[in-house]
């Protein structure tokens, strides 16, 4: 069975047209376990990519500071790309949709799973810095694409395959001139994402 996922009221049909020729090129490419298809409500740029979240770091001022000010102030918030792969922090609001595919020998047929990828409640980001994607699954490919494409004429999609030796992570940018086009890419060539574009 063919992977597709439906047009909503917000995006644009040629979008998701594009988004599900790339679907079949990945499943043809890597051949998951598994596959997540993830709608985000709006465009998200490239920064999302590995992003794992914020959390509180111990904070730069010189040691001899000791006034109630610094009592205050003794931590800072920073923001987190780390090594080991989460997760993007996406707030539960944002996360229109989530679909889960597992592969048979019938294809891939869409399963529900009863442990998402992201949580349904509002948590900490701090709380996401720990939420590992390969303790999720072993194989699997996940990819967030963004809502709202008929009234923005921009899309984007990110890609997290899962799998031996180390995950591959790479995002895309779309636009809508007098058809969708590829923009630009970032941890991928945009040659790669062509071949995707036309089944693998």
């Amino acid at each position: 069975m063919a992977v597709a996922i439906p047009s909503g009221l917000t995006d644009d049909n040629d979008f998701i047209v594009l988004l599900n020729s790339l679907l079949k090129g990945l499943l043809v490419q890597q051949a998951p376990e598994q596959l997540w298809v993830i709608q985000i409500d709006n465009w998200f740029d490239h920064k999302w990519l590995r992003y794992s979240g914020s959390g509180s770091v111990g904070s730069r001022f010189p040691v001899d500071w000791t006034s109630a000010f610094m009592d205050r102030f003794d931590s800072v918030k920073e923001q987190f790309w780390q090594d080991k792969l989460t997760f993007p922090p996406f707030a539960p609001d944002r996360v229109v949709g989530q679909w889960s595919f597992l592969h048979s020998s019938r294809g891939y047929m869409e399963e529900p799973v009863p442990k998402l990828p992201h949580s349904q409640s509002r948590r900490r980001s701090h709380s996401n810095l720990r939420n590992r994607a390969e303790n999720f699954v072993r194989s699997a490919s996940f990819v967030w694409y963004s809502g709202n494409t008929l009234k923005n004429g921009r899309g984007s999609v990110m890609v997290y395959n899962i799998g031996s030796p180390q995950p591959v992570c790479w995002f895309a940018a779309f636009a809508r001139n007098s058809e969708w086009a590829l923009e630009r890419t970032r941890g991928v060539d945009k040659e790669h994402v062509a071949r995707l574009l036309i089944g693998g």
